[in-house]
């Protein structure tokens, strides 16, 4: 079975990653980005450059991060992504954690991100020793 188009630029966003262009090409200008608390960076970012300058710093502590979805639903507008982060952290600690995502398409681009994660796992990643 293929992807709806829905699912499928949600594939292309997780595809991007490392690529901020390409990435801010999937978004709406006025995005937002709602990331649950005690994950690294945590909190509610609007717009493309807030997001970008405000969220995503955090992958500096890492010499490798990223989003794998596992399972993708689609209901109207949004797409729920079940997956799991896999890391490196800057000190070699590996962690893999889960994650649901629960994204809003609005005119063919992301216009929202709502995302829980197991962020225990990430923390001790980060952990200073």
């Amino acid at each position: 079975m293929s992807d709806t188009s829905q699912i499928a630029l949600i594939r292309k966003l997780y595809d991007a990653a490392g690529d901020v262009n390409a990435f801010k090409s999937l978004l709406a200008y006025d995005a937002e980005w709602d990331i649950a608390e005690g994950f690294p960076n945590g909190g509610v970012y609007r717009g493309i450059d807030t997001i970008v300058s405000g969220f995503f710093p955090f992958l500096a502590d890492f010499d490798k991060f990223y989003a794998k979805g596992d399972e993708y639903f689609e209901s109207g507008d949004h797409v729920i992504v079940l997956g799991h982060y896999f890391g490196v952290s800057k000190q070699g600690r590996r962690v893999q954690s889960r994650f649901a995502h629960f994204w809003t398409i609005r005119d063919g681009r992301i216009g929202r991100l709502q995302q829980t994660a197991d962020t225990l796992l990430i923390a001790r990643a980060l952990e200073k020793k």
